[in-house]
């Protein structure tokens, strides 16, 4: 009975050491006299770098202090130039920097890192109850490789809106009638774009993602992109549903409804060059108060409105914004790297980056409207176009489905396809116009040749063949 008693004493003993060691043993791993450092890298710029900088420092002078953490936060020029990085270090490339403890990553980056340089399965570190707090569609984009593995936390998500020039809008609709519910489907804006042209003799339009267009508006039509089998896809893009995103896309750039100059509309929209642009939440900061022409400068409204659906389609938007991967290095880093994320997330810092930057807070409990926007007044930083979106991307969430397709091998090169192969046509093919115009050819003439069936069966034919190039290649 004795020895009973004393293996059962053992064994509640071992449970316990057992079921605290995810926290004890890991502390451990810390010495506040020996700090040790995580570096992370971003692609933040702006008023979102300053932000987060600003969050990173007040984090070393209290939780990494009392734990013997130092974050030192790097930023890329944008998040191409970020990927291109992390890949070149994953792969230890001549040249390359040592592998960042933390890095910001889309899936499908996050992918093809994964592939070469295993990432952390952040399940180890988050307990279900912490990850159970997040939004649920924020969380299962980070999830992929071995079965439950969880990649990439998100930290902070951002979606799309229309952004409107309500100043333009309102001169605009006030000499022709346009109704400003038509906005809110892709043939609606087409059409008012049209008039607005007619009207001003200048395009209305632009968008800042072509990939999210194209990804989001085979979703509204009913026709997810892709079909998925465990790590590959295969491409599953009608011709139909392609024939509705080029009468909604490159015709109205070839007729001039729509343009875009600039390497982002946020550009073009300060010159007055167009009225509207969907682009994310998280540039909101970047839509200008005033537009700058000619040496003068004319304050202007703005409006946030929902991201545009087809009609009869469904509400779908995509979701963004990228996560945070953590490295597979060693036990104190890897830790020392979770208790950052774990405080970054928490509701009070996460909604204070999300009100200072248009960002939405990944924490269920923290995605109130009143409450971001209750910070920006507390913290006196209320910028107009933020609180705007804040509240149209809040509704949205309300209303809307949040998409985020799955990374697969070759997602992040198609992606590239997806994001210039209508827009590297409009752009030819606007130059050609104007060369054969010049030639003596009627404009509306060209216009319709190259709008027509056959054009768009050519350019099909090419984009879903270098798809599927691109999809046999890595297979």
């Amino acid at each position: 009975m004795i020895k009973k008693i004393q293996f059962i004493s053992l064994m509640l003993c071992i449970l316990m050491i057992t079921s605290s060691c995810g926290i004890s043993t890991q502390d451990k791993l810390l010495d506040p006299e020996k700090p040790i450092t995580i570096t992370v890298w971003n692609y933040y710029n702006g008023t979102v770098k300053v932000k987060f900088d600003e969050l990173v420092s007040r984090f070393n002078e209290t939780i990494g202090a009392e734990q013997g953490i130092v974050v030192e936060a790097q930023s890329y020029g944008d998040v191409n130039e970020l990927a291109d990085a992390v890949f070149e270090s994953a792969n230890e490339e001549i040249g390359a920097m040592q592998m960042p403890d933390i890095f910001a990553s889309y899936p499908d980056n996050a992918f093809r890192v994964d592939q070469i340089s295993e990432l952390a399965d952040l399940n180890e570190y988050f307990t279900k109850e912490e990850l159970g707090e997040i939004r649920e569609e924020f969380l299962s984009e980070g999830y992929f490789g071995e079965e439950g593995a969880l990649k990439i936390l998100p930290i902070a998500k951002s979606t799309e809106v229309l952004y409107l020039n309500k100043t333009y809008w309102d001169a605009f609709a006030g000499k022709t009638g346009a109704d400003i519910s038509n906005l809110s489907t892709w043939e609606g804006l087409a059409q008012t774009a049209k008039k607005y042209y007619e009207a001003t003799g200048k395009p209305f339009f632009s968008l800042d993602a072509n990939a999210n267009f194209m990804l989001i508006s085979a979703m509204q039509l009913g026709e997810e992109m892709y079909t998925y089998n465990e790590f590959d896809a295969t491409l599953n893009l009608s011709e139909d549903t392609a024939y509705r995103i080029w009468k909604n896309y490159y015709v109205p750039f070839l007729n001039g409804y729509y343009a875009k100059s600039g390497r982002f509309s946020s550009d073009d929209a300060r010159t007055g060059a167009i009225a509207a642009y969907t682009g994310s939440t998280a540039g909101a900061s970047y839509f200008p108060g005033q537009v700058e022409r000619d040496g003068d400068s004319t304050p202007i409204e703005v409006m946030a409105l929902p991201y545009p659906h087809y009609e009869e389609g469904e509400a779908y938007v995509v979701q963004q914004g990228a996560g945070m991967c953590i490295a597979r290095s060693d036990a104190a880093h890897e830790y020392a790297a979770a208790v950052f994320l774990k405080w970054f997330i928490n509701v009070p810092q996460n909604i204070e980056f999300a009100a200072a930057t248009g960002y939405l807070p990944v924490k269920t409990e923290a995605l109130d409207a009143g409450a971001i926007l209750n910070e920006m007044k507390e913290e006196d930083r209320a910028n107009v176009t933020v609180t705007k979106t804040i509240k149209a991307a809040i509704d949205m969430l309300n209303s809307y489905t949040l998409y985020g397709n799955k990374p697969f091998r070759s997602s992040y090169e198609i992606r590239s396809i997806l994001e210039s192969s209508l827009f590297e046509l409009v752009k030819h093919d606007l130059e050609t116009l104007e060369n054969r115009v010049n030639e003596g050819e009627n404009r509306q003439a060209v216009i319709d040749e190259l709008c027509g069936k056959e054009h768009f069966d050519s350019w099909y034919q090419e984009f879903t063949g270098s798809i599927q190039s691109a999809l046999s290649r890595n297979r």
